[in-house]
């Protein structure tokens, strides 16, 4: 199915924030919004997470504080608007979320799900579906994989401590690359990613 609905659909849902108070439209021009990551706070993130919210990419409250959940919703639009996948809501981000006026073919990402998390052993395969929220991100170590844990290997990979194939599964290179970002930012190299460590890598 494609990303790209057409003007009205995002026109109605930028009718629903601007009805919320969230922002102004503009009237012909482009609004420049100031890039946003981890740790930022503010009615621009309220706008980021409201907007994210109603497009089916963020499950949790808006807050106006960018947190990991923020952080991970953001990633999962890029990843769908096929924009470059950083987490980060930079300006690229922003023009995808709110295009201009006179643009012909805005993009809308399809509903999202929350990252998945399967635990596989020698004889059960059990998924977790892990909910988007505040204050639950998954755990993830070696022998499990999913979307997180594909999540996981491009932020290592854009860090530089992973410089192997993301594909999603937690092997030996993933767990040498954890335990080496660890150890770089003064945590417990244990090569298990806990709340922690996902603070510390998206920081």
């Amino acid at each position: 199915m494609s990303l790209r609905y057409s003007l009205c659909s995002v026109g109605c849902s930028l009718s629903m924030l601007v009805s919320l108070g969230l922002f102004a439209m503009p009237a012909t021009a482009q609004i420049i919004r100031p890039a946003l990551r981890s740790g930022s706070e503010g009615s621009v993130v309220r706008e980021l997470q409201a907007t994210l919210q109603l497009l089916g990419y963020y499950s949790g409250e808006v807050t106006g504080t960018y947190d990991e959940a923020t952080v991970i919703a953001v990633y999962r639009f890029q990843k769908a608007a096929q924009i470059p996948e950083t987490g980060v809501a930079d300006q690229t981000t922003w023009s995808t979320l709110f295009p201009t006026v006179a643009a012909s073919a805005p993009v809308t990402p399809t509903t999202a799900t929350p990252p998945t998390t399967t635990t596989t052993n020698q004889s059960t395969t059990t998924t977790t579906t892990s909910p988007v929220s505040p204050r639950n991100l998954p755990l993830l170590k070696e022998g499990m994989d999913g979307e997180s844990v594909a999540f996981l290997q491009r932020r290592l990979k854009t860090l530089g401590y992973f410089s192997g194939t993301v594909d999603g599964v937690f092997g030996p290179q993933t767990l040498e690359a954890v335990i080496a970002a660890q150890t770089a930012l003064k945590l417990d190299g244990d090569g298990i990613v806990g709340s922690q460590t996902w603070q510390k890598l998206l920081e």
